[in-house]
């Protein structure tokens, strides 16, 4: 997209120019490339610190790639296409679970609740499928798709046709501020120093609620209603029989593709060749239960995940990371996500190996992903929180997102861990707000109870919906004038509905 280019973005410009000729940037078709120095693609890891030795001046910062935000940078480049934004990634890659292995749809009566920028994605992946002659359902009509299909037409969101304007930036986040008239974030970038990104709002679209943290937004985390601030030194207790693993978020795996071999021609997962795999590892892997290896013909992976191409989904009980320590560090102890990364793939690779090797030869890995499924992090807390009542009540304060899910599901050892009952979740607007930082919104860590982020808060189709209201929350402000907080619902309301999201059931 053509822009007529102020003095100031004249300079910026040049001042970018002499960065690549340098050699700190790679470009990409647009906006600005650059995996982050010391750490494998999205482990969060690397050497951060220091002062920034260049600056950029945008309008909003959205941080991660999750689907929140990539449903974000849509409703911005939209719905307020003069808005200079700026996309940050932890990695050359895409954040969101719906490229990274999550390939069955987590969603009940979805033609009742899907819009705007989800509705958007998956008919370009079912159009994919349909111009090679291809139908993406399983037997019982449920939408599945292979990562990669689903990644090319995601890409297009972050730096394609559909990203306007877009800087696209690989990088660490390192620092962040947002007191007074100072509002920035400053990130690390591939081969070369820290750049500041001068911003006027944040969107924090990560699970890990990262940004929102680092700028001192209090949150909630596990099955803890406890209020808890890392600026503030109030930081929770890694969780432990001492507390009743109340601090414990959700257990995490790595959603392995498979793929079924009618022939038993399976490459063999002995010899994989992949930088988190070491085949010697297997050694020291305890054996998978003779009942999980019985079974698991016909598992859920094996007889609902069934993916185009004879691929597969593995997302079983016994694939999540039984630690739940672990994920707790992967939240808090960011300079580890590298070496948790590694750790769960080779141990997940391995988990195949032994299917492979007892009994399953037809079964071969497809693909790896590059990110884990972390399904739950901190909840930043709001100027308003969605409850587990008020989903049970299918109350709607002013809501700008809706979902259709069961009412609980998490994969974690605290009974019960699934409640069948579906139900519609509606998020408030202001469950998207920061308290006590009216220049950011948070739109996948939203401001809920832990049950209720259990329902179907936490699905794609949701965080979805939540990253379109926060981005046509900005452009409605920008539209009016007016600040965040005085931001009028019924005019976030008719943007949401003029792009085709649905915001109560009926619409």
């Amino acid at each position: 997209m053509l822009r007529t280019f102020s003095r100031s973005r004249l300079l910026l410009a040049l001042l970018l120019l002499i960065m690549v000729t340098a050699g700190l940037f790679l470009l990409g078709e647009r906006g600005v490339w650059a995996t982050a120095a010391g750490g494998a693609p999205g482990d969060g890891s690397g050497t951060l610190g220091g002062s920034p030795q260049a600056s950029a001046e945008y309008d909003v910062v959205v941080y991660s790639t999750q689907t929140s935000g990539l449903a974000a940078v849509r409703e911005l480049v939209l719905a307020a296409p003069k808005l200079r934004v700026a996309l940050v990634s932890s990695g050359n890659l895409l954040e969101t679970p719906l490229a990274q292995g999550l390939s069955v749809e987590d969603a009940r009566n979805i033609d009742d609740v899907k819009g705007g920028f989800y509705a958007e994605w998956r008919g370009g992946v079912i159009n994919a499928y349909r111009s090679k002659g291809i139908r993406p359902f399983n037997s019982s009509g449920r939408f599945v798709y292979e990562p990669d299909v689903s990644a090319r037409v995601l890409w297009q969101f972050a730096r394609g046709a559909y990203s306007g304007g877009t800087t696209f930036y690989s990088a660490r986040l390192v620092d962040a501020g947002d007191r007074g008239e100072t509002r920035y974030v400053d990130i690390q970038v591939e081969g070369g120093g820290i750049v500041r990104l001068n911003t006027r709002y944040f969107i924090d679209a990560s699970v890990e609620g990262d940004l929102a943290r680092m700028l001192g937004a209090d949150y909630r985390v596990g099955r803890s209603e406890e209020v808890y601030n890392d600026v503030d030194g109030r930081r929770p207790d890694r969780p432990s029989s001492a507390n009743d693993f109340v601090t414990a978020p959700q257990r995490f795996s790595a959603l392995l593709t498979l793929k079924v071999y009618p022939n038993g021609g399976a490459p063999r997962v002995s010899l994989l060749s992949h930088p988190s795999y070491d085949p010697s590892s297997y050694q020291s892997l305890p054996p998978l239960s003779a009942s999980n290896v019985s079974s698991f013909g016909a598992s859920w992976s094996m007889k609902i995940a069934t993916l185009p191409n004879a691929k597969r989904e593995l997302n079983e009980r016994w694939t999540d990371w039984p630690d739940v320590g672990l994920a707790f560090d992967w939240i808090f102890s960011p300079e580890k996500r590298g070496d948790i990364r590694r750790r769960v793939l080779e141990w997940s690779i391995n988990r195949v190996r032994y299917l492979q090797e007892h009994g399953y030869a037809k079964i071969g890995i497809a693909a790896i992903p590059q990110k884990l499924y972390v399904r739950e992090g901190p909840r930043v807390v709001g100027l308003d929180t969605y409850t587990v009542d008020d989903l049970r009540t299918g109350a709607g304060r002013d809501p700008v997102a809706l979902g259709c899910y069961v009412e609980y599901d998490r994969h974690d050892a605290f009974y019960p861990n699934h409640v069948e009952q579906t139900r519609v979740a509606q998020l408030p607007m202001e469950a998207l707000m920061a308290q006590g930082h009216p220049w950011l919104l948070v739109s996948t860590a939203v401001s809920t109870d832990y049950a209720a982020y259990s329902s179907a808060v936490r699905m794609e189709h949701m965080r979805a919906h939540m990253g379109g209201a926060a981005g046509a929350l900005i452009a409605t402000a920008e539209r009016l004038g007016i600040g965040l907080p005085e931001v009028p619902y019924s005019a976030v309301r008719s943007e949401l509905l003029s792009r085709g999201y649905r915001l109560e059931p009926g619409d």
